[in-house]
């Protein structure tokens, strides 16, 4: 029997703010802003920083469900993540605007070494935005 596809959805437009997108996805609201540099508020979060922070999340729930599947006790987990882009064709100069490299920095308590391993291959493995960007 072949599973049906998950399907994830948002709606966004533009505020009556400049530089500032409404979000919406099931019963609930974000505000993205766009930096100074392209006119706007930078009162909330900016599109790059959101897909860090789906990455980095992304990787926490994941871990945390694999370490139960796995029976792997988890005290805590913590991810940063950053990702290196040349803003400048972001800004319309002829520069390519795609991340040029990302790293994570995971932090787990709980897992021996082994553990930590299989819990690292379940996120390179399971994760749909980590495996979508990489």
């Amino acid at each position: 029997m072949t599973q049906a596809l998950a399907t994830a959805s948002v709606f966004t437009r533009l505020s009556n703010e400049p530089g500032r997108a409404l979000v919406s996805l099931r019963s609930q609201h974000l505000v993205i802003d766009s930096p100074p540099t392209l006119g706007g508020p930078n009162e909330a979060a900016n599109p790059v920083e959101w897909l860090l922070a789906a990455l980095s999340s992304c990787c926490v729930l994941v871990c945390e469900t694999a370490a139960k599947e796995m029976g792997i006790e988890l005290h805590a987990i913590s991810v940063t993540a950053a990702g290196d882009f040349d803003p400048r064709g972001v800004c319309g100069e002829p520069f390519d605007p795609r991340f040029q490299a990302f790293r994570l920095r995971l932090a787990l308590s709980g897992p021996d070494s082994a553990q930590r391993a299989q819990l690292v291959q379940a996120f390179r493995t399971r994760c749909p935005v980590y495996t979508t960007l990489a």
